[in-house]
């Protein structure tokens, strides 16, 4: 009986750990479980009311409808100004059906999170009400992460010197002048995402100056594009430091990047604003010319993600290869278009691109137009070092036969060729994909 009383107490080891310790391992669970955790014993009552970090994700809209809605508020602000808090780590709320008798709490909340020095906050609430002032010249702030949807107001006095994250989404913003206000303010600045709807449409210039900056990702594919007729901003980004860049929007009227030469990785989506025929072809040189500005910003990029939609107007580069890709050893090439207007010619001229090539995967959508003759010079990557290729969505078209026979033809050092076919494809055009001739002793073919 002793020895059973014993084990008991070797299991409840873990109350014997310091208050800060178990306070830190509660901010681990949902913020009703942690609370849950009172009535282990009298040790545990108030423990979870110093948790480090304050997580409501979706409490209260899931409680909005209930009586105790008030009660879980009244909570919250308990939790808040607890007379036990001395600091707090992070502070993380999501509400999507906001009211507005709740911002004035909500801007009490903030304020409390920021009286105790804290971390980080994020925070998604739509529409936002004002933000404090003071949350601006927060110097404990590292991660500062905003969902909106609504008008982001930045005073004029920004200053953020431990800030490394910041994410925006669906945030608006009146001018340019916001913007370029808040980043430079940011000091110390690594990692930022903005996800936007729209930007100010009293600017033609967006400028993007950190030398801190390690990621940026700019994201405007979801852009509200009724009321304009063309994207009429010049992006101006000066991250020498990147090693992950991210765009994903309209053709803008022009990009100027500068040289990033320890970027790892970009992703890069791109389309045409507006998709009339007759637009299109008033802008096909300038459409063109930015592609090449964009491409030529991450020239020094090692893996790139490429998505074109609507390339008829995207894929007409020049004749010679003005983009060196020298670093390039992983392409990934999606177009999108249904009314599969590219040209495998494109394809070959940007390999060209890419003498130092290894891994390339392509998704292209079946060819409906002519198909041009593939060209008879070969990209250097092909002879000396692709090793690996794969091709998604191949549906038996005759001109993605020609261009994966010109590969095994060409790729000497191919080691394998991965090919995405739908289930019910005719066996007779697998196993004509696997008597294709291949020119590398090494290559495998192999079905997906």
């Amino acid at each position: 009986m002793a020895k059973q009383v014993k084990s008991v107490g070797e299991l409840d080891r873990i109350s014997s750990l310091p208050d800060s310790i178990l306070s830190h391992i509660l901010s681990f669970l949902p913020i009703k479980d942690a609370v849950r955790s009172s009535v282990v014993s009298p040790r545990w009552r108030y423990l979870f009311a110093s948790m480090p970090t304050l997580d409501f994700q979706y409490c209260l809209s899931s409680i909005y409808s209930r009586p105790g809605a008030e009660n879980f508020k009244n909570f919250v602000d308990r939790l808040l100004f607890c007379p036990n808090r001395v600091t707090l780590e992070c502070f993380r709320l999501y509400e999507s059906s906001s009211r507005e008798d709740d911002y004035l709490r909500l801007y009490g909340w903030i304020s409390a999170a920021l009286w105790f020095c804290v971390k980080e906050i994020d925070i998604r609430y739509k529409p936002l009400p004002v933000l404090p002032t003071f949350l601006f010249t927060s110097q404990s702030l590292m991660t500062l992460k905003l969902d909106i949807d609504d008008d982001m107001k930045v005073p004029s006095k920004v200053c953020l010197p431990n800030l490394k994250t910041l994410h925006l989404k669906n945030a608006k913003f009146s001018n340019g002048d916001s913007i370029h206000r808040l980043i430079s303010g940011c000091m110390a600045l690594e990692d930022l995402v903005m996800d936007l709807p729209e930007l100010p449409t009293n600017i033609s210039k967006l400028n993007i100056h950190s030398l801190s900056l390690k990621r940026l990702a700019l994201n405007f594919v979801e852009m509200v594009t009724d009321s304009l007729i063309d994207f009429n901003y010049t992006f101006m980004i000066n991250a020498p430091n990147l090693v992950y860049f991210k765009y994903a929007g309209p053709i803008a009227e022009g990009y100027h990047l500068s040289t990033m030469n320890s970027l790892e990785k970009a992703d890069v989506v791109v389309y045409q604003l507006d998709d009339e025929p007759s637009y299109a072809l008033n802008r096909e040189s300038g459409a063109t010319a930015s592609i090449s500005n964009l491409l030529q910003g991450i020239c020094n990029v090692k893996s790139i993600h490429l998505t074109i939609v609507q390339p008829e107007t995207l894929i007409r580069m020049p004749p010679e290869p003005v983009l060196g890709f020298h670093k390039l050893v992983e392409l990934k090439l999606e177009i999108l278009d249904e009314y599969g207007d590219w040209q495998g010619t494109w394809v070959i001229q940007f390999l060209r691109c890419a003498p130092n090539l290894e891994t390339l995967h392509l998704a292209l959508p079946v060819p409906h137009r002519g198909f041009k003759p593939l060209p008879e010079e070969v990209p250097q990557c092909l002879l000396f070092h692709l090793k690996e290729i794969k091709i998604k969505y191949f549906e038996g078209n005759e001109h993605m036969f020609e261009m994966i026979s010109y590969f095994l033809d060409h790729a000497i050092v191919l080691e394998e060729l991965m090919i995405g076919i739908e289930e019910d494809e005719e066996l007779s055009i697998v196993r004509k994909l696997l008597g294709l001739p291949r020119n590398s002793k090494k290559c495998r073919v192999v079905i997906l």
